[in-house]
């Protein structure tokens, strides 16, 4: 396949940014939080409903942004392309948009960024009072059980039904009810994909990326470049589309079969667009899907749209929703859930739409993000603010000196973006000691939260949850001791570690992840109160990972043959957390 072209933008720009402004100018309801890149409904009444907000990476547009309206979210927020948004900008949204009596329901993907920030915000938000749940869409059908236990099923098309059935029910329920339905939703939706060509990203260029090849196809893939499984020659449509029935029906494979589907259940069929298929082949494609329906009664509605995309994969993928078996669960009628399905809506990513001409104007509705007035975070513990410093320099000095080898490893063994990540986190730390927001203070709780802030603004993904939930527990945990001294610092790394960042993540030792290097670190020094034993235990424990197979993350999807290439390659994630200790303490 020929690399796709994208449109030259200015030096430094945020495309992101551009997208959502260029979104709220389409649409004179909506207004934006340009710092943390939050679109919020403005005619939206949350004293009197439930607020739905949702969010996660770039590149699927219409989500999340372009579901933001009536009817639908009351705001949505936007990490970089195909990262998670950081906690900080998570709770902007909630902080503009939510009403603490009402409640909040938040809707996010099944990946692991997004649950480990979003989950991150639920706790905090808890904290200050907010009523919150959270739903992680789960509707993809090409993850099974047995290669993907520990993650679980991907977030897909099936994300956009779930918002517009639950922004439709959330003035007439209470959070609970609405949470209630979102997930009875979920839990009778299945997902598969189909595509000619994974995604081409702007900025990135081929040597970066890697396609499908010619006369073939890829079912399976997910919406951030994961590869599915290989079909050559490009199957005919009719033939594809009665295999991927098959498998979303799945009725003799226990590994995949995750909703029954009887002849006389009532469903919905969505036919979304995954980003570079022509209105003239979707449409074509939908025709298709008629002719080879499987059931014997056909669907209540027809959505045919690009839904949720993977920026321009030349794809499309199909939906079923069975709506008996969500009625069943939720005990809401099947003509009500409908009906929420329907109401109309003036959110731009979702047709049809309409507006009253006297709300229409030129100026864009931006106000300043809530999250600019937070108080510093203090304590009375005391410690060398000017030799952490030089500790903290040399640490992110060799973190920085070792990232070509770590996207080396990344690229080989996952979306090849580990390095760039870290280094991120890396340069937002160093910026903010330059840029004086890290004083040259003593007080170890204050320094640490600050940078909190900084990894949390400049890294994205799942490498940037890990950190931020871990540090943000580290602070918490200093802020429960009286003595700076090692022992106290080594019980305050392990409960951080026990009981911070274990509560949002499943990874363990063994899981090939940064975990690999960080629980044998934190375990031996609360043991020993040997730094050196520790370091030992942490450099062990990254040079496990050479013979591990990946459990979580992207690099979970990948054939486990690869990693066996150089003799064995060690996780990108422990390796890049094994310079930051060695560089600390050297």
């Amino acid at each position: 396949m020929t690399l796709a072209k994208h449109w030259v933008y200015n030096k430094d720009e945020d495309i992101v940014l551009s997208n959502l402004k260029g979104l709220c100018y389409s649409n004179p309801t909506l207004g934006l939080i340009s710092s943390e890149k939050v679109v919020f409904n403005t005619k939206s009444d949350t004293k009197s409903k439930v607020c739905i907000v949702s969010g996660g990476g770039a590149g699927h547009e219409p989500l999340h942004g372009g579901y933001v309206g009536e009817n639908l979210l009351d705001a949505a927020v936007s990490g970089s392309i195909f990262a998670s948004p950081s906690t900080k900008q998570i709770m902007a949204a909630i902080k503009t948009k939510a009403n603490k009596e009402k409640g909040t329901l938040i809707v996010v993907k099944n990946y692991t960024g997004d649950i480990l920030h979003f989950g991150l915000v639920v706790e905090r938000a808890k904290s200050e009072g907010y009523k919150v749940e959270m739903l992680a869409v789960t509707d993809d059908v090409a993850v099974g059980r047995k290669q993907n236990a520990m993650v679980g099923r991907r977030g897909l098309a099936g994300t956009a039904i779930v918002h517009k059935i639950v922004g439709g029910s959330s003035k007439d329920f209470e959070l609970s009810d609405v949470s209630k339905l979102g997930r009875s939703i979920n839990d009778s939706l299945v997902t598969l994909s189909a595509a000619l060509d994974r995604t081409s990203v702007p900025g990135k260029s081929s040597e970066e990326l890697e396609f499908t090849g010619d006369n073939a196809a890829e079912l399976g893939l997910g919406i951030h470049n994961e590869p599915g499984t290989k079909i050559s020659p490009i199957p005919n449509i009719d033939n594809l589309i009665k295999d991927m029935f098959h498998k979303l029906l799945s009725p003799d494979d226990e590994d995949r079969h995750y909703v029954d589907f009887q002849e006389s259940d009532d469903t919905v069929l969505v036919i979304n667009n995954i980003g570079g298929t022509s209105s003239l082949e979707l449409y074509a494609i939908t025709e298709h899907v008629m002719n080879n329906w499987p059931l014997k009664n056909r669907p209540s509605r027809v959505l045919i749209s690009d839904f949720v995309t993977s920026l321009n994969s030349p794809g499309f993928s199909i939906t079923l929703l069975n709506l008996t078996k969500s009625s069943k669960e939720s005990g809401i009628d099947k003509s009500k859930i409908i009906e929420y399905l329907d109401l109309p809506t003036n959110a731009p990513g979702w047709k049809p739409k309409s507006y009253a001409p006297e709300v229409w104007g030129t100026q864009l509705n931006s106000i300043e993000s809530p999250m600019n007035h937070v108080s510093d975070v203090k304590s009375d513990l005391k410690f060398d603010g000017s030799e952490f410093e030089s500790s903290i320099n040399k640490a992110l000095k060799k973190l920085i000196e070792e990232e070509p080898k770590i996207t080396h490893f990344d690229t080989l063994v996952g979306d090849g973006d580990c390095g760039e990540t870290l280094v991120n986190g890396a340069q937002g730390i160093l910026k903010a000691y330059k840029d004086n927001e890290i004083k040259f203070a003593n007080d170890p709780v204050y320094v640490l939260s600050k940078f909190t802030e900084a990894v949390e603004d400049s890294m994205g993904g799942t490498s940037g949850g890990i950190y931020s939930i871990y540090l943000t527990a580290l602070v918490h945990q200093l802020q429960q001791i009286k003595e700076f001294d090692t022992p106290s610092i080594a019980q305050a790394l392990h409960s951080a570690l026990y009981d911070g960042l274990f509560k949002y993540t499943k990874a363990r030792v063994g899981g090939r992840t940064l975990v690999d290097t960080l629980q044998p670190f934190v375990d031996t020094l609360k043991e020993t109160n040997d730094i050196q034993k520790a370091i030992k235990s942490a450099k062990d424990g990254c040079e496990s990972t050479k013979k591990l197979q990946a459990k979580f993350g992207r690099a979970s999807y990948v054939d486990e043959k690869e990693f066996e290439a150089e003799g064995g390659i060690p996780d990108p994630g422990a390796v890049g957390l094994l310079a930051i200790i060695e560089g600390f303490f050297s």
